[in-house]
């Protein structure tokens, strides 16, 4: 027996799998997908909001603050890179100026940081932003992560912490008496607590262990797309629109840290948490709300596509729960990633340390390897002397060698499909 079982190796799952690590309880992670972060953290827009948009009150609000803290830490620490670009919220009409100043109060209150630029400043920061920008909020705390990269590091030094790591092994069953007890097709284990961060699955995992549980989640599709690294040069920051009650933060221009720039996503309720495909409809959404924000950039400019589906709670906040060792961290939308930290500590402090009391221990960090294209160099031909492989590139656009595809199959994590591996 265990002490805590994880369900999901999504973002939030690899981040309380990592804050378990660094105590003395034993963990086991089980994850329903070959690769782990393989749904929602996979798909989506990086984007380590500032908190100042969640409603007063809300889960939301607190996390988003403590995670965009965190992650200042977080990110050095393990040697994950955040791009902290800066975001611009954009009112292109007087009946917007209302909804800007909801978000100041909310800033104020929050305590984050940020700056009303009139039409003249907004563009002098922000060249390409829509002609038709009469006044923005800047805030300069937000940034930008590769949430795969972040999650990689946080489950691999998991492992290396003690968690032991189980994929390809959905949850069929639960059992629950003085302990609880998970069933796979593979497998049975049992544990003195069971933290369920099943993503879009959460819902059907909660009701395994209690079948009055209703329906609290829904799913809604986001289609983007992304541009060639040669125009990041076109946007400096994160640009949104003016959010909306009903379809939340809207169609985004993004910075990202691979120096490519992303657009969207739409938002469409759908009802197969599966179905991340691409379709011309929504895409076409996409590029008609961006002229919006930005001075659109020709469609020929983009190289690619991609959906996310995220899970929705019909509250509209996180559902962070307990009930006798058992946990829910479900619904985990936006600032999903950008609260997965917050919310590894809060179901720590709030349900785990109670509980179980784990006594922390320091641990040794397995820093993430930078990318090629990013070293020197002379950190290139160290990296090379050490391996000749490292020398072999297999993915020119990418710099991408032979030795780091190797190193990601045989890694701590290894990774066992093509999408693992890239």
């Amino acid at each position: 027996m265990v002490d805590v079982i994880v369900i999901g190796a999504g973002i939030v799952g690899c981040a309380m799998a990592y804050t378990l690590s660094l105590t003395n309880l034993s963990v086991l992670v089980l994850e329903k997908n070959v690769e782990v972060l393989d749904e929602v953290s996979s798909a989506n827009s990086g984007i380590i909001h500032a908190g100042y948009d969640p409603d007063e009150g809300s889960l939301k609000a607190r996390l988003n603050v403590r995670g965009a803290q965190l992650y200042q830490e977080w990110c050095p620490r393990l040697g994950v890179e955040r791009l902290q670009c800066g975001g611009l919220v954009i009112a292109k009409a007087f009946d917007e100026m209302d909804a800007l100043e909801a978000l100041k109060v909310k800033a104020q209150r929050r305590g984050i940081p940020f700056e009303v630029l009139n039409r003249e400043a907004a563009l002098a920061k922000e060249p390409h932003l829509t002609p038709e920008v009469i006044q923005a909020l800047y805030f300069p705390t937000v940034a930008v992560i590769m949430p795969w990269a972040m999650g990689y590091a946080l489950i691999t030094n998991a492992v290396n912490n003690g968690v032991t790591l189980k994929t390809d092994e959905p949850v069929i069953e639960v059992t629950s008496g003085d302990h609880f007890t998970v069933k796979t097709p593979k497998g049975s284990y049992d544990a003195k607590m069971v933290i369920n961060c099943a993503g879009l699955g959460g819902d059907t995992v909660a009701r395994l262990h209690d079948p009055s549980l209703p329906q609290r989640l829904y799913f809604r599709k986001g289609e983007y797309q992304i541009t060639d690294k040669f125009d990041g040069d076109y946007l400096n920051h994160v640009i949104y629109p003016v959010p909306s009650p009903i379809f939340g933060k809207g169609v985004l221009a993004i910075k990202t840290v691979e120096g490519n720039l992303m657009f969207g996503p739409n938002s469409q309720r759908i009802e197969d948490p599966t179905d991340n495909a691409c379709t011309t409809e929504g895409l076409a959404e996409v590029q008609r709300k961006l002229p919006q924000i930005i001075v659109p950039m020709p469609q020929t400019r983009m190289i690619r596509q991609f959906a996310g589906v995220r899970p929705i709670s019909v509250t509209k906040d996180f559902i962070l729960e307990e009930k006798n060792g058992w946990v829910n961290a479900i619904g985990i939308d936006s600032p999903g990633i950008a609260s997965a930290p917050a919310i590894a500590e809060y179901l720590m402090n709030t349900f785990v340390v109670p509980r179980l009391n784990p006594i922390p221990i320091e641990r040794p960090i397995l820093k993430s390897p930078k990318a090629l294209h990013t070293l020197t160099p002379e950190e290139r031909n160290r990296k090379i002397n050490l391996h000749p492989d490292y020398g072999r590139i297999v993915c020119v656009c990418e710099s991408v060698s032979k030795q780091d595809v190797v190193d990601a199959i045989h890694g701590p994590v290894p990774a066992s499909t093509l999408k693992g591996i890239k």
